[in-house]
């Protein structure tokens, strides 16, 4: 009886440490990946005043839209390193400030090379961040408790569409205030939010368990032997590691998926306003409330798939059905039958997006269990945005080039049937390898 009563002991405390870390850690890290979101696509509500402003052509915003992509593939890797050597408190912070800082110069830009340059610099100062959040969770969480604590930090990407689509309108509307172009007012407030969250972060994020003043002894204890048994506790993280992750078929699929499907999603997000409003006649404050729907519908869908799915214990026909509805949902858009046909389409391709982010994000720690999960997860995420770098200038070219958007979002469905069978593929795969 005595030893029941002991670990009984210990898994009230584990769970009460559980508890204090999701309320004191979770909404900061959540904040701070919703404005990290919001300051690399905010570009998209910009473009719709700045691009006319400053001349610039579709190539041209395209390029500089991808540009961040480029260099946030570079140095993902390096960075998540850098964070496990210098501690996550002050990595952390250090992206959240630099990138706050260069959001908001991006108020400034006048020239394409300006713009060029800061897209650059902001994607190597977000680097990391994400992935070094799922690295820091995997130090706090339990194995059982990881799966939702990750999926709680996750709907910041969807909910910042949606804060996005409330709050661009508004800011664009303060045109002329202070001699200031709405678009200059957008990057100004929106930059400025992760400069303060930064220093949250310094003040009251603890880096480990051992750390936390607001945890008692046992809760302590109980969380750090939890977490001490964890695979992630013993990784390496040098080159050859990475190499040994990247060279698993699995794992090659998965890269590819997720480069297919994040450089669409993130194309057409980045010229969302500019697209449905060319192909629905609407106005932008009517484009920007379909887009607030739309990160809420995503967001509701991503929290569900990611439930069902643990349920399930399956991830692959959440994933190949939110495949199926973004293709078709793309394609619908494409054609451009009717407004409120496209707004239904538009609507599909972010239910899509939520499914299939959610399912892709638990495929890879299924196929990284007892590998290195930190390191792998970016060196995927690392490979996945180079094609968001192309894409876009792609994606812009073609509009320049054919007057319309039209030709380049038959794309979008074309390299959706491509990941569609690449899901197959590795399904089949990873079967096999059960087997």
């Amino acid at each position: 009886m005595k030893g029941k009563s002991v670990a009984d002991t210990d898994s009230a405390a584990l769970r009460s440490a559980v508890s204090k870390a999701g309320w004191r850690i979770l909404p900061l890290l959540s904040l701070g990946y919703l404005f990290a979101y919001i300051d690399r696509v905010n570009v998209s509500f910009a473009s719709t005043q700045m691009n006319i402003d400053l001349g610039f052509s579709a190539t041209v915003y395209g390029f500089g839209a991808g540009l961040f992509y480029l260099a946030y593939a570079l140095v993902e890797i390096p960075s998540n390193i850098l964070l496990m050597r210098f501690g996550a408190r002050r990595w952390l912070a250090r992206i959240m400030i630099m990138w706050g800082m260069i959001a908001v110069a991006m108020m400034f830009v006048k020239t394409p090379m300006q713009f060029y340059t800061l897209r650059f610099l902001l994607g190597l100062s977000e680097a990391g961040f994400f992935p070094g959040v799922i690295y820091f969770l995997s130090t706090w969480f339990p194995t059982r408790q990881r799966g939702r604590a990750v999926a709680l930090f996750y709907l910041a990407n969807p909910l910042a569409v949606a804060v996005m689509g409330v709050i661009s309108v508004p800011l664009l509307a303060l045109d002329g205030n202070w001699d200031l172009r709405g678009w200059q007012w957008l990057f100004l407030i929106e930059g400025l939010p992760p400069l303060l969250i930064g220093v949250a972060l310094l003040l009251w994020l603890p880096d480990r368990p051992g750390n936390a003043h607001w945890l008692s002894e046992a809760e302590r204890d109980a969380l750090e032997h939890s977490i001490a048994d964890h695979p992630t506790a013993h990784e390496t993280h040098d080159a050859h590691g990475v190499m040994s992750v990247l060279a698993d078929r699995r794992v090659q699929l998965l890269t590819a998926i997720y480069l297919i499907t994040l450089a669409v999603s993130t194309t057409f997000l980045l010229s969302a306003p500019a697209i449905l409003m060319e192909v629905t006649a609407w106005k932008l404050p009517q484009v920007a409330n379909l887009i607030f729907w739309a990160g809420l519908l995503g967001a509701a869908t991503m929290f569900l798939t990611g439930w069902v799915t643990d349920r399930r214990g399956e991830r692959f026909t959440a994933l190949i059905i939110a495949l199926v509805i973004d293709t078709i949902g793309y394609l619908v858009v494409a054609l451009a039958p009717s407004a409120t046909t496209i707004a239904v389409a538009f609507l599909c391709c972010m239910i899509g997006r939520g499914m299939q982010s959610t399912a892709q994000a638990a495929l890879w720690t299924d196929i990284l269990k007892q590998r290195r999960l930190a390191i792998g997860a970016a060196a995927i995420s690392s490979v996945a945005n180079l094609g968001v770098f192309l894409l876009p200038f792609g994606f812009g070219f073609a509009k320049d080039w054919s007057g319309s958007y039209h030709l380049g979002l038959f794309a979008f469905p074309a390299l959706h049937v491509v990941a569609l069978v690449l899901a197959l593929v590795l399904m089949r795969n990873a079967k096999r390898v059960r087997g």
